[in-house]
């Protein structure tokens, strides 16, 4: 994103009022601070401060009124962009495009920090925590010999816009890191993340299955969505060094709320 220019034209929306403050949502404390502005522009883009078609002020204009750098209001007029509320061109400036995004997530994992990316601008409601004995699929599907414990952390998935949930789920932890349930109900970041913070330990490998499926009844019910309406189930498991697994992941996505982004290229030809 390139620094806007102040323009002449008639469009653009005055400086916003002098001591101006972020909007922040109870329990939001937690989100990135470029995400508590994208939700403040948000608002005064639904609210009609910002009309669809004019101007945004200036990066330098939203810094200055909101107390931000320059570099947080870029990421937050990025994130806007990813929603599909405004448009950014050079020489012109951001303009208004709509005053809402649709209900759907675009995501690409390309790394580690994605993931976590996505973990800490989205929010875990955690409907449970508990110990479970790993038995028949789920002792199968971990890898572990039957009966041998877990922590298993169960919740919704929410964007920051009030969007319709994102996601079911569910998540294993070997029994070893039983610490982070004490964090788990009011978790703002990956669990796999508070495993390295708290433990010492590094991920180094995640390996990642994408299975099309349908939402049950209790499945649709906590997702606000139909029983019967199809779904993506992603499964990820987590590995620190030796290639010991540490976290079982899984995540339904209603269909229709959700597509997955990937870049392939081609190997180099050597020769």
């Amino acid at each position: 994103m390139t620094n806007q220019p102040r323009t002449d034209d008639a469009d653009h929306i005055d400086e916003a009022a002098e001591g101006d403050v972020l909007k922040r949502a109870d329990g939001d404390g937690g989100l990135p601070l470029y995400v508590q502005l994208a939700q403040t522009i948000g608002d005064r883009i639904a609210s009609g401060a910002y009309p669809v078609g004019s101007l945004l002020p200036t990066e330098a204009e939203l810094g200055m009124s909101f107390g931000v750098s320059r570099y947080t209001v870029r990421q937050a007029i990025q994130h806007l962009r990813n929603r599909g509320l405004v448009s950014a061109r050079k020489g012109v400036g951001t303009r208004v495009q709509a005053i809402s995004a649709e209900p759907s997530y675009t995501q690409s994992m390309r790394s580690l920090g994605e993931l976590l990316q996505y973990a800490t601008e989205t929010r875990l409601d955690v409907i449970a925590v508990e110990e479970v004995a790993a038995r028949g699929a789920l002792a199968e599907a971990l890898g572990c010999r039957p009966k041998k414990p877990w922590i298993r952390v169960a919740g919704v998935r929410h964007g920051a816009h009030g969007e319709p949930p994102h996601c079911f789920n569910e998540v294993f932890v070997d029994e070893a890191y039983r610490g982070i349930t004490e964090e788990a109900a009011t978790l703002r970041t990956a669990i796999w993340s508070l495993i390295e913070t708290r433990y010492g330990e590094t991920v180094i490998e995640v390996d990642q299955e994408i299975e099309a499926t349908v939402l049950d009844a209790e499945l649709a019910r906590l997702l606000q969505a139909k029983a019967g309406a199809p779904a993506l189930k992603f499964t990820r498991r987590y590995y620190v060094t030796g290639r010991r697994l540490v976290e079982l992941s899984v995540s339904v996505h209603p269909a229709d709320r959700f597509s997955y982004k990937m870049t392939i290229r081609r190997d180099a030809v050597h020769g």
